[in-house]
Order: C-alpha cells, then structure tokens, then sequence
C-alpha cells in the first residue's frame, strides 16, 4: 500500500507540473527506446547456460522538465517501463516451475524518478545538450516462465543513473529529446548476496513546450 501511495503520488506531480510552474518554461514529453541489460551474469547468460536471457528490449514513458530562465540547471521526472525477456530450453534452475522444452521468461520494471540536467552550451543553436543525473524508484514485477510467476521476485529498490542528452527544435513549441543514459536499478535496499542490476538505455522523446 505505501509504495502504490508513493508512485501515485509522483504521477500526480508530473501531471501537475504546469499548474505550480507559471513563471518557468515546462515540457512535457512522451516516448521511449531500447533498455540493454548489462548486468549481473543471471540476467544476461543464455538461459541454457542458467541465466534468463535478458538483452536488449524495449521501454516506454513520460519526462516533465522545467527550464528556469538564466540558469543553466533543469530539474526533471520521468516514469518508464521496462519490459525485458529471454527464452531458450529448460535448465535445473527452471524445473520449480514444471516447464517443459522451451521457455519465455518476462519481467518488467516500472521506474520512477526525478533529476537534474546540466545544459553546457547555453546558446539558441537549435540543438541543447545535457548531462543529467538521475534518481529513482523501481518497482520489478514479478519474473513469469512461460506466463507461470514466481513467488518472491516482485521488489522494490531505489537506483541511480547517468546520462548524456540534447534536445533539438523541431517547431518552437516542439523538441526531440534524444537520450542515453548508464542506469543501476537497484542500488539501495539489496537483500545479502542481491547482485547490482545495470543497463544501457537509448531513448527518444517528443518533447512539448509549454509557458
């Protein structure tokens, strides 16, 4: 119940963003992009080999950011989903499960978030590049073999990212955000032996401008 009070509480304040933003500029974006599991070996080892597979997959979200004139800093939030999966044949680590042959295994994580963004060339050039730092809320849904859950892998942890951005003007009103980012979703909160979870994400949003 607290963690579902927590995230609707961040919806709401990213919906919300213009109405306590009058002086300032406020984007709002939606899009999304490719999510790279880079980390543990659990996650990116054949499923053959007693992993589950996890590469490269798709995600999708909103962003809200608000430019404050004269400052070179942007304060941000952002909501994504994750969807990562795998398959291949069965192995021991599977057989709890009573999959036979081939197995699809899924999970999702919802990740939500606020942060910072450092705009280095403060200049109407037509393109705005960043660096950001990011920080999260990430709620994992629970792992499924061959859509068979497994109890116990539906956790929450706070992580951290980086990133490297530019937002380029398509129409005043419109940018596209282009950006990719180092992520750890599970850098706080860990169970002894939990391994930290890494990926690459390259993302793409349309951003809209509002006053």
């Amino acid at each position: 119940m607290k963690k579902n009070r927590y995230i609707l509480t961040l919806i709401a304040a990213l919906l919300l963003l213009p109405n306590f933003t009058s002086a300032q500029l406020v984007k709002i974006g939606a899009g999304g992009g490719l999510t790279q599991v880079l980390a543990p070996d659990a996650l990116t080892k054949e499923v053959s080999e007693g992993g589950t597979g996890y590469s490269t997959e798709w995600n999708t979200g909103v962003v809200g950011k608000v430019d404050i004139p004269m400052i070179s800093i942007t304060p941000k939030a952002f909501i994504l989903y994750h969807s990562l999966s795998g398959s291949g044949t069965q192995t021991e680590l599977f057989k709890a499960v009573q999959a036979e042959g081939d197995l699809e295994i899924s999970q999702s994580i919802l990740e939500i978030g606020a942060g910072v963004q450092y705009n280095f060339i403060p200049a109407p050039l037509g393109f705005d590049p960043y660096i950001a730092l990011d920080l999260s809320f990430n709620s994992f849904g629970k792992s499924k073999v061959n859509d068979v859950e497994i109890d116990g892998s539906d956790v929450s942890r706070f992580g951290g990212g980086i990133g490297l951005g530019t937002e380029v003007t398509i129409i005043p009103i419109i940018n596209l955000d282009l950006y990719l980012s180092y992520k750890m979703f599970n850098l706080t909160g860990k169970e002894d032996g939990e391994e930290t979870i890494s990926t690459v994400t390259l993302d793409a949003f349309i951003i809209f401008n509002f006053l």
